[in-house]
This record gives structure tokens, C-alpha cells and sequence, in this order.
């Protein structure tokens, strides 16, 4: 048999074997249709094709973000303050200031005065008065001494009393006073003086001091002057001024004696007077 006889015969058989399994196949379900194909040695493999995701370079880039605090200046409106020119106070009289300091509801110091802080320079001519209405007390109270201390607006003044038991009396034996004060319009001076060696007002306990005026020289030309005086410190009853010390009630008796004894004075004058005249009369009748 020939080759090309060979050749197509091989050629006829191929179509009928695919004419033959295209029938077959086409009665089987789809799983048949897989066991089929696997009986007849068919390879069908199925390569997944590769997919290869790239992630994007997606780098967000942080935007430099400064934040510069404003400059913020505030600027204080300037106050002026306006200081008062100094100037002397309306001029005014010495007025009788009622004082007293006291100490577990009992008084230990009482004082009515008119105080006056006079000053007498070269340069300064003047009294500061006291006024109890711009006045507070303050003060100590002691068996054996008490102080008081009467405190203004441009001072203080500060008397202290001794209780003295040897020779059974009391006085004042200490006073100070400051003063800030301008005596002429925009001149204010500071004065400050003290008096420690003092005996003043001496009565004995549970009396009272009364007088009409005392001046009290303290240095450097400054005088208090205090009128109408009337004291006490210690041994109160009731809390009110005592009896006045005999030494300080007024006494007319000097007063009436001087009286008489210049009344007879004028007698006699008058008389010898008389007697004088009538014995010149009597010698010019006997010639």
C-alpha cells in the first residue's frame, strides 16, 4: 500500500473520531462534558493571567504650617495724676475738743481742751488748731501710767500721765506731736518736737485739773498752746471728771484782801489830805 493511500485514510479516520466525540459531548451535562474531556487525555489547564496591582506612590506631602503670633502691643492710656498745691486751711477758732481713752469699758483718761500748735520762725508764722470732728483717740492705760494719743489728718499729739504714789498725785510728764502742714500755699514742712521733763497739771487722785491756759514750749520755735484745760487720769467714779482739786477752784479771798487794804490806803490818803488843807486855812486866818 502506498504512502499517499496511508495518508488518506489517516485523514478520513481523524474526521470521523471528531465527527464521533463533537456527538458525544454534545448529550453530556457540563460535568460530564469535564470528565470527557479528562478521559480522552485533553489538557485543559487554566492559567489565571497574572495581574500585579501597583499601589500608587501617593505620599502626601505635610504642608509647613507656622503660625506667627501677632505682635500685639496695648498700649495703657497715661493718668496724670494731679497732685493738690499744699494750702493753709480755712482759718477757724480754738474750739474745746472732748477726749478720753479707755480700756475694758472703763475710762482711764479724760481730757477737754483746745489745742494749738503755734510756730514761730524765720521763715513760718502760724497756728495749726485742732479739730475734734477730723480727729480719733488712741492710747495705753496703766496703774501707773496712762497715755493719750490724739491722731488728725496732718498729725498726731500725745499727752502721757504719771501716777505718782510717793507724793500721792498725778501730772503730765510727757507730751510729742508731728505736724505735716503748709502754713503759706505750696509750702508744706514737717515739725516734730517732745517735751519729756515736764510736771504739768499736777492734782491729786480722783480729782480733777482745770485751768484757763497753758503754753508749753517744745524746741525749734513751736509752742502748744492749751486753753481751757480740764484733766483727769486714774481713780474714776462713774466714769466721769472728779471733784476739782481745791488748789485749782478760784480763790477771791487774795483777790478781797488786796481790795480792803488799797480802800484804806485811799482813806488815810484823803485824810491826811483833809487834815493838810484845814491846817493851812487855820494859819492864814490868824494873820
Amino acid at each position: 500500500m502506498s504512502l499517499k493511500v496511508l495518508s488518506d485514510l489517516a485523514h478520513i479516520w481523524g474526521k470521523m473520531f471528531s465527527y464521533s466525540l463533537s456527538a458525544s459531548f454534545s448529550t453530556l451535562t457540563s460535568g460530564e462534558y469535564s470528565s470527557a474531556y479528562m478521559a480522552v487525555g485533553l489538557d485543559t489547564t487554566t492559567h489565571n493571567p497574572k495581574t500585579t496591582t501597583h499601589s500608587p506612590n501617593t505620599t502626601t506631602p505635610s504642608p509647613n504650617t507656622t503660625t506667627h503670633n501677632p505682635n500685639t502691643t496695648t498700649s495703657r492710656p497715661k493718668t496724670t495724676v494731679t497732685t493738690p498745691i499744699p494750702s493753709p486751711t480755712p482759718p477757724t477758732n480754738m474750739a474745746v475738743g472732748h477726749y478720753n481713752f479707755s480700756k475694758d469699758g472703763k475710762v482711764c483718761i479724760m481730757v477737754e481742751m483746745a489745742i494749738g500748735i503755734r510756730v514761730n520762725t524765720s521763715k513760718v508764722n502760724g497756728t495749726f488748731i485742732v479739730q475734734q470732728n477730723k480727729t480719733t483717740v488712741s492710747g495705753e492705760c496703766g496703774d501707773k501710767a496712762s497715755t493719750i494719743r490724739i491722731i488728725f489728718s496732718e498729725g498726731q499729739f500725745t499727752l502721757k500721765f504719771r501716777n505718782n504714789e510717793t507724793i500721792k498725785k498725778f501730772y503730765v510728764e510727757y507730751m510729742d506731736y508731728d505736724l505735716t502742714y503748709a502754713f503759706k500755699t505750696g509750702e508744706s514742712n514737717d515739725y516734730s518736737g517732745k517735751n519729756d521733763s515736764l510736771e504739768l497739771f499736777s492734782v491729786e487722785p480722783g480729782h480733777s485739773y482745770s485751768c484757763q491756759a497753758e503754753t508749753v514750749y517744745m524746741g525749734d520755735g513751736v509752742s502748744l498752746d492749751l486753753t481751757h484745760n480740764k484733766f483727769q487720769a486714774f481713780d474714776f467714779k462713774n466714769n466721769e471728771f472728779g471733784p476739782l482739786c481745791k488748789a485749782d477752784q478760784h480763790d477771791y479771798r487774795v483777790a478781797i484782801v488786796v481790795g480792803i487794804i488799797l480802800i484804806i490806803l485811799i482813806v488815810i490818803v484823803v485824810m491826811a489830805y483833809l487834815i493838810s488843807r484845814k491846817r493851812r486855812s487855820d494859819g492864814y486866818q490868824s494873820l
